[in-house]
């Protein structure tokens, strides 16, 4: 980005590499400070189109329109067809080694008719609209890195953005993950919190179902004769309750729940779906094995399956690497930056189980997602993009070139 006209030599008393890192960040700052007319108009054109899970032609319009606009940056663009929609990959090419992947989705949870009953707006600097966080907001300021990007050095081999169409809705790894092997890093788009700090951790994510079985009769003649396998489950969800936080940051919500069939029949049937969330893989795997459990009245049956599991981002030496430069890349422009970890899960989870340092929540600061009060703060964009601009050249300037997650997973034999 030397070649911007807003940049001058800036000495921040760092290393040579670490100093023009942060002299890119500043100047990637204010590029974004000069284009947030143009951010704007383009959020809200794509919050104001339907991507939930049934609006798939919402989908594909908004992955054609990310294309174009990536294109009109210099990037060469492809769509991948996968089963849930066009997974769209913008590719800016550099002169240097390493290959940094910039990830998010186009989907959100709203339903069809959302965006015509309560369309993008703005009020005392906030922008709001369904998705606007989670995640179109972060979207378009990793397109916004990349045009700034693409008036610089680029000591990077290439730099991606990608955007998922259904990561909403699904349970399983990112069909294109093969596709993102080899990168240096992961950098996640979804929204910063609403204090301003990255996402450093995820926790893991399950979802249990289950399923009570008892033995029916009427209600007002010979109850005796039933086993209610409503009074079954709720004995269960209590016993199951109990295991809140038992390990540290161990969460375990019944979602929903729902039994029998008739007010005068002794249910035969009953079923919770339990939200489990853990701060590692191994504690998830301990609530799983706790919940299944079971110790049921006699002549009840129980039966559990689960969806997931979704793994979290556990402490490891790349993220830390890339939040500590995220730290001074902020101290650079002008502001401090903090990290937490995260209930919810991302796509970032998928990646950085996967062995890439993952560093998340690099879209704007924002909050409230999938509710009608869903905002981003719009001067927090510039210096997303700033952090962005500056963590892409100080991976290409060898930024992790010591730092390697193991290969694979860490979320095996979970029932």
């Amino acid at each position: 980005m030397a070649s911007r006209d807003d940049t001058v030599p800036i000495d921040y008393g760092l290393p040579v590499e670490l100093a023009a890192s942060s002299a890119e960040a500043v100047a990637a700052q204010a590029f974004a400070e000069r284009r947030m007319t143009s951010y704007v108009g383009r959020l809200r054109t794509i919050v104001n189109e339907d991507t939930g899970a049934d609006c798939p032609e919402g989908r594909e319009r908004v992955a054609a329109q990310l294309a174009e606009w990536a294109e009109q940056a210099g990037c060469e663009c492809d769509l991948f067809s996968t089963e849930g929609g066009s997974h769209f990959v913008a590719r800016l090419p550099g002169s240097g080694r390493g290959r940094v992947v910039l990830l998010g989705h186009h989907d959100t949870v709203f339903e069809h008719g959302t965006a015509a009953t309560r369309p993008f707006s703005e009020k005392g600097g906030r922008a709001l609209g369904p998705g606007v966080a989670d995640m179109k907001g972060g979207l378009l300021v990793g397109l916004l890195a990349l045009e700034a990007l693409a008036t610089g050095e680029r000591p990077f081999e290439a730099v991606e953005l990608h955007s998922a169409p259904d990561e909403e809705v699904r349970t399983t790894a990112l069909p294109t993950l093969d596709r993102l092997r080899g990168a240096l890093a992961v950098l996640v788009f979804e929204c910063g919190r609403e204090n301003g700090d990255l996402v450093v951790g995820r926790k893991a994510g399950a979802w249990a179902r289950l399923a009570v079985r008892g033995h029916p009769a009427h209600a007002g003649t010979e109850p005796e004769r039933g086993q209610s396998a409503v009074l079954g489950l709720c004995r269960e969800l209590l016993r199951i309750d109990s295991l809140n936080q038992r390990r540290p940051g161990l969460t375990i919500v019944a979602g929903t729940f729902s039994g029998g069939t008739m007010a005068n029949v002794v249910p035969e049937r009953a079923e919770a779906v339990l939200d489990v969330r853990a701060a590692s893989a191994n504690d998830l795997n301990w609530a799983l094995h706790e919940i299944a459990a079971a110790s049921l009245d006699a002549g009840l049956e129980t039966s559990i399956t689960v969806d997931g599991p979704w793994p979290g981002i556990e402490p490891n030496p790349g993220t830390a690497e890339m939040f500590a430069e995220a730290e001074r890349l902020a101290a650079a422009m002008g502001t401090r930056l903090g990290g937490q970890t995260s209930g919810g899960v991302s796509d970032g989870s998928w990646t950085a189980d996967a062995g890439l340092p993952t560093l998340d929540g690099l879209g704007p600061v924002g909050g409230r997602d999938h509710s009608a009060d869903e905002y981003i703060l719009l001067r927090s964009v510039p210096v997303r993009c700033g952090l962005t601009v500056g963590l892409c050249d100080a991976l290409g300037r060898g930024l992790l070139c010591c730092q390697r997650l193991p290969e694979g997973g860490g979320l095996k034999g979970i029932v």
